[in-house]
């Protein structure tokens, strides 16, 4: 992968993890520490983030792991979230057509 294609490939990393963190906080602000089971998406979808969670813990014996538990959720989770909470992110996000 050459340079510039690094580049744009870590920048849309970055970008994806910035809205994650805006929808925890957005979510956290709304409805507290429990946000996970009241963001919209199934229960067993958050069981799959928290296996993801374990085994990235499994292969990390002795470096940091990511304790986020929405950097685990497919991006596609991230949509069904922002689907069924947008009136709390069009402020920042605008119309949900757009």
């Amino acid at each position: 992968m050459d340079e510039k294609a690094m580049d744009v490939s870590q920048a849309l990393k970055d970008t994806e993890n910035s809205l994650r963190d805006f929808i925890a906080y957005v979510l956290r602000e709304a409805f507290g520490d429990e946000w996970v089971d009241k963001c919209g998406v199934t229960p067993e979808r958050v069981q799959k983030w928290n296996r993801r969670k374990a085994q990235e813990e499994g292969r990390q014996k002795l470096g940091a792991v990511e304790e986020r538990l929405l950097y685990y959720a497919d991006f596609y989770d991230l949509e069904t979230i922002l689907g069924k909470h947008w009136h709390r992110f069009s402020e920042a996000l605008g119309k949900e057509k757009r």
